[in-house]
């Protein structure tokens, strides 16, 4: 019976085959060959740029059988047809269109023609030296002397400096985008890791820069701030060691163990510090060993992400601070991401903290002058995800953006506004906002803000991790035809870090970890003019 069974099931699996064989003339029986409904010619632009409103011409094929299905995107945006024939369609650049590929929609399908350079009144100098620029990311830039500018970051170079020692993380830079070379020693130059903010001295002509670093030109013990003299050397003192040695060492009496996100100088000359940190530190230089060689000690206080310094940096025991304990008070139970010194001495800060000093807080407090929570800044619940940025408008009003959705309880699409009292402003409305999450903020003269973070789109634009609203939020008319900015790293943090207003013109420097800015090379600075 078993031979049986086995006859039939293979006489089965035989016949199977044979009702199935494939055919041997290459075509897959299963699938109809499909042909795309237009095509256009490669760069089948002309011309190759134009301003809203003008007229161009693509070329191809296909267009006249299908006029009635056909869409012409730039960017995404629909372009009024003028005519067309099969070969040609003749189209209006649409008023919000920006640089970047042309595409063809019929139906579902998209069919992607030629890159498009759409001019308008916000555009990139390109005289401007920023295909040197820097070789890694700019994280501050403040203007000095001499219409000259302070940068900082984690480069190691700027402008191909002919320096021995390159410009580690610290540079100064000439107003016309070129290095000043005048600046910094050739041989040891800044730091061994990044420094993220920088101030200027209001009358010493001396600079301070903060980050995450423990020397500065080889010397030691130079604790996240350190203070360069104007032709950017460390500002040192020589010391004697309990051996007799002398021993060159910070101006600075101490510093932060950790990393130093924000840094603030009062008019009194004290220095405000916030970040990710929890220990003041200061080198003690009069110690023995056992074997009685010199020996260094750090003496360290507990601070909490915030701390107050003199100016000759030296720990504020005033600030936010519990003499009986000699410490810090408990401060934020989180980071505090960004902060801002108001002008009434206050201090606003922003992050991932929940509570400030065992007092609920989500994500954001303002603090009175000695570091204790104002009561009077009352943002309800505050916002349910991290703020990452924040910007003081001059009529007092904040601009917050981060990866939150509500603030005091109202949807918000990663940014809102809020009044000096910590309530949110109704008046701020950016309808859907961005599909990512908004790192930073800048201001033009005018009021008009710029956002830059991780997104593809805003609101129903498709627009390249940039967008420029008006100062009620709106997407601004003539400011965003430019292709945006193109990271350095699929994260996007910090894609454009600062930007800085140059006195006098219309014109402001953009720095930050970018390669390209509307689709032209721009290591991490370029220079943007505006009517």
């Amino acid at each position: 019976m078993k031979k049986y069974i086995c006859l039939i099931a293979l006489m089965a699996t035989l016949g199977a085959c044979k009702k199935e064989s494939i055919s041997t003339n290459g075509k897959n029986p299963y699938q109809e060959t499909v042909l795309p409904a237009i095509y256009i010619n490669k760069d089948g632009i002309s011309p190759g740029k134009g301003r809203p409103g003008d007229e161009v011409v693509i070329m191809g094929k296909g267009f006249e059988k299908n006029k009635d299905k056909l869409s012409i995107l730039f960017n995404g945006v629909k372009a009024a047809v003028v005519s067309l024939t099969d070969t040609t369609v003749r189209v209006k650049i649409p008023a919000q269109a920006a640089t970047g590929n042309v595409a063809a929609q019929v139906d579902q399908q998209y069919f992607f023609g030629p890159f498009f350079r759409v001019l308008g009144a916000f555009e990139m100098d390109t005289l401007y030296p920023s295909q040197v620029g820097a070789d890694d990311g700019i994280n501050d830039i403040i203007p000095v002397e001499d219409g000259k500018y302070l940068i900082v970051g984690n480069f190691t170079n700027y402008g191909n400096s002919s320096k021995e020692g390159k410009l580690s993380r610290v540079a100064r830079i000439n107003h016309d985008g070129t290095v000043d070379n005048s600046f910094g020693p050739d041989k040891k130059n800044g730091t061994n890791t990044t420094v993220r903010t920088a101030v200027a001295l209001p009358t010493a002509g001396k600079y301070l820069v903060a980050g995450s670093f423990n020397n500065y030109e080889g010397v030691g013990y130079v604790n996240s701030i350190a203070l360069l003299n104007n032709n950017g050397s460390l500002a040192a003192e020589k010391i004697f060691l309990p051996s007799g040695k002398d021993l060159s060492v910070s101006a600075l009496k101490g510093g932060i163990s950790g990393s130093v996100g924000n840094m603030h100088l009062q008019n009194d000359g004290k220095i405000l510090l916030t970040g990710s940190f929890r220990f003041f530190v200061q080198p003690n230089f009069q110690l023995t060993s056992s074997l009685g060689l010199d020996s260094v000690h750090l003496d360290s206080v507990q601070i909490n992400g915030l701390v107050r310094l003199m100016p000759d940096g030296g720990l504020d025991s005033t600030y936010n601070y519990n003499l009986a304990q000699h410490m810090g008070n408990e401060g934020a139970n989180g980071d505090i991401v960004r902060s801002i010194l108001l002008p009434d001495g206050k201090l606003l800060i922003a992050g991932t903290f929940t509570k400030y000093n065992g007092q609920a807080v989500n994500r954001i407090a303002r603090l009175n002058t000695d570091g204790s929570l104002d009561p009077s800044f009352t943002p309800g619940v505050g916002a349910d995800q991290v703020i990452y940025n924040m910007e003081r408008q001059a009529d007092g009003k904040i601009l917050l953006v981060g990866g939150f959705n509500n603030f005091g309880g109202m949807p918000v699409p990663h940014i809102a506004r809020i009044n000096d009292n910590g309530v949110i402003d109704p008046t701020f409305n950016v309808g859907k906002g961005s599909n990512g999450y908004i790192f930073n903020i800048g201001f033009m003269p005018g009021g008009e803000i710029i956002l830059s973070g991780a997104f593809t789109k805003f609101g129903d634009l498709q627009r390249n991790n940039m967008i420029v609203l008006t100062a009620n939020g709106a997407i601004h008319p003539a400011y965003n035809s430019n292709g945006g900015i193109t990271l350095n790293s699929a994260l996007g943090r910090g894609s454009i870090n600062k930007i800085v207003q140059q006195a006098g013109e219309k014109s402001m420097l953009v720095v930050g970890s970018f390669t390209r800015f509307d689709y032209r090379v721009a290591n991490r600075i370029a220079r943007v003019t505006y009517p």
